[in-house]
């Protein structure tokens, strides 16, 4: 399936647009093993690609070339669809059709500040109930492998914090904490994208001493760490998204 894509990021009445290659995506055949699973797997499927911008911000999306590229019919997919426009990754326009959502940077912003309050939250609950295994166990996120993480750092980065969250031992928290974090996932991409990827040894810095804070039970060090942490994020993407958009 291709698509020739243009990312755009709305910021008030300004439209930011980034140019990319067409995308085609290979045929992905869904396990048929009933029907409420093959739903579920189909919205799985999509949103994966939408947060890993396989599908990029922007980008049509067809019911029956999904349907082709699945080998399912186009009841799974518009199930999908649907599913996603809820959570604000997909868009439909009458008589249009589908678009993968775009990026919007007070969004983003706004996400920004709210895992920002939620993980400075979730540090206090690790500080009081996490076990010192637990805590321990943090010391293989001190490092950056490339060669352990197919999906290169922002696939370490997404387990360091989807880790974080688990820890926190307050479930709700948890899943609002790893939802936000996948789909903020896209403007980190974005950003990344259409930046030079450089060392990323700062980066670890900032967990490593927020896993310090952590170990030495320093709740308030742990807390401002963390604020810290996000507030840098926020910025580096913030900036790379402007300093590489076309402004129409």
């Amino acid at each position: 399936m291709r698509f020739f894509v243009m990312y755009y990021i709305i910021q008030k009445s300004k439209l930011l647009i980034f140019q990319m290659p067409t995308i085609t995506l290979p045929a992905s055949p869904l396990q048929n093993t009933g029907t409420p699973l093959l739903r579920e797997s189909a919205y799985a499927q999509l949103r994966a690609d939408i947060l890993s911008c396989e599908l990029p911000p922007g980008a049509e999306i067809r019911e029956a070339e999904l349907a082709a590229r699945f080998q399912v019919s186009k009841s799974p997919v518009r199930d999908a669809l649907m599913r996603l426009e809820r959570e604000g990754l997909v868009i439909s326009t009458p008589r249009q059709g589908y678009r993968v959502a775009p990026i919007s940077v007070t969004d983003v912003q706004d996400m920004f500040h709210l895992r920002a309050a939620l993980e400075r939250a979730c540090m206090e609950r690790i500080v009081r109930n996490a076990s010192d295994a637990q805590l321990q166990a943090l010391e293989s996120f001190r490092q950056f492998d490339p060669a352990q993480w197919s999906d290169g750092f922002v696939g370490y980065n997404r387990s360091f914090h989807h880790t974080l969250a688990a820890l926190g031992g307050n479930l709700r928290m948890q899943n609002h904490l790893i939802d936000l974090i996948d789909q903020m996932e896209r403007a980190v991409r974005v950003s990344v994208s259409n930046v030079k990827k450089g060392n990323p040894e700062s980066l670890v810095d900032e967990h490593c001493q927020l896993i310090d804070a952590l170990q030495q039970r320093k709740t308030k060090r742990a807390e401002r760490a963390a604020e810290q942490h996000i507030s840098a994020a926020a910025k580096r993407v913030n900036d790379a998204i402007s300093r590489f958009a076309i402004v129409n």
